[in-house]
């Protein structure tokens, strides 16, 4: 395990190491609405602080939608079983740009590749929310984007309407 300072997090994203720092409040504010809705309309609990295995690779989602005591008893790092979805939001800075990059394309063919059904992608620099479902090999088949400010129809596992005005 690398020891990082407080607040940030280390991935293994593309055989490199990537240390992020700690988020904003408004990317605060977007995963705790993510977590009401996943709360409130499924039941689940939007786990954070976590990172999961992939074949590609070992990332810490900004949030994952998974059971209540889903992760009891796991270790800092786990396979993704169990989950139904994963939550990134990208960086509002111009200048984390990569950070974006990341997401939009390594992590989602890493979160594709361990077979998780859900893929949520809050995109602060493009300014849309964007679903991935439906994973085969490597990526996602199927998307969906709207503009921050719309629903999004969200899919099952997790089908549902998700208001982004607040992000």
């Amino acid at each position: 395990m690398l020891d990082v300072m407080p607040g940030f997090r280390a991935e293994l994203i593309d055989a490199e190491i990537i240390v992020s720092p700690p988020p904003d409040g408004q990317h605060e504010t977007i995963v705790v609405a993510v977590d009401d809705w996943v709360r409130e309309v499924h039941g689940l609990r939007l786990h954070r602080n976590l990172t999961l295995i992939s074949p590609e690779g070992e990332y810490v989602p900004d949030g994952i939608a998974a059971p209540k005591g889903a992760f009891a008893g796991c270790e800092w790092h786990s396979k993704p079983d169990g989950v139904a979805m994963v939550l990134e939001v990208t960086s509002g800075r111009a200048r984390d740009r990569k950070g974006a990059e990341r997401d939009r394309g390594p992590k989602r063919r890493g979160y594709a590749a361990a077979d998780i059904p859900l893929y949520l992608l809050i995109d602060r620099l493009e300014g849309k929310a964007t679903i991935f479902s439906e994973p085969r090999g490597d990526d996602y088949t199927h998307s969906a984007s709207v503009v921050l400010g719309e629903d999004l129809s969200i899919p099952e596992p997790l089908k549902g309407v998700l208001p982004t005005h607040d992000f």
